[in-house]
């Protein structure tokens, strides 16, 4: 059996740390192309959307509770282990687009 698990965004509290992380990098931005460079991140990240979102789990058929549970806790820890990835290559494209940006300028 084979099924996809969608797992919840991670808390608010990672979310706005990523989201001061951005807006630090972008404060000397004018608003406008503020929009534009914000804009690009989130192409890029919805671009690795499903790869961060889900995945595909196969559980043997005959499999007890506790061997699910221990997929189900392996799956998680892949799931904070990708999330980390994300905010990684979200901090690293803002810093790209802010420099491709002066480099413009």
């Amino acid at each position: 059996m084979s099924e996809i698990i969608l797992f919840p965004v991670p808390d608010r509290q990672q979310k706005s740390e990523l989201d001061a992380v951005i807006d630090d990098a972008l404060k000397a931005i004018p608003k406008n192309d503020r929009e534009k460079l914000r804009f690009e991140l989130i192409k890029t990240i919805d671009g690795f959307d499903t790869f961060f979102t889900e995945w595909s789990l196969s559980l043997p058929e005959d499999s007890d509770e506790t061997l699910r549970k221990q997929i189900y806790d392996i799956a998680h820890q892949e799931h904070d282990r990708k999330m980390r990835m994300l905010k990684e290559i979200m901090r690293l494209k803002i810093k790209v687009l802010v420099a491709e940006y002066r480099q413009r300028k």
